[in-house]
């Protein structure tokens, strides 16, 4: 599997997770212990995962070194238009809901795993 394989899968794979929970009618989820806003968490976490994820992605040239164009083309993507969409959505799954304050959750995850990868490729992680 190449290096770029190997980024991809994990990213195609919890970018599926992500959409098949987002976008399953609400009556189909299971029921799970809860506290104040713990959805709120629960999209931070899932976005921040997929934005880190696919920050991976093509984004680093045989030296290593940051292809900009394409960070910033996937941050855009994965952060922004793809969080705000399938929050979007949910307002025509049933038993789901459109909310503001879960774009708001959506976009500062996604911001997250973007800072997380940044960090990391300055540190010369082998995570990225």
């Amino acid at each position: 599997m190449s290096l770029n394989n190997h980024r991809l899968l994990p990213a195609i794979i919890w970018l599926v997770i992500v959409l098949i929970a987002l976008l399953t009618p609400g009556n189909n989820l299971p029921k799970t212990p809860t506290f104040p806003h713990a959805d709120k968490l629960v999209h931070f976490g899932i976005f921040a995962v997929l934005t880190f994820l696919w920050c991976r992605v093509g984004t680093l040239n045989a030296e290593n070194q940051l292809d900009w164009k394409k960070l910033l083309t996937n941050l855009l993507v994965f952060t922004i238009i793809f969080p705000i969409l399938v929050e979007y959505l949910q307002k025509y799954i049933p038993k789901r809901s459109f909310e503001y304050e879960d774009i708001v959750a959506n976009l500062v995850g996604g911001l997250a795993g973007f800072v997380v990868f940044f960090l990391l490729y300055k540190a010369k992680s082998r995570l990225v």
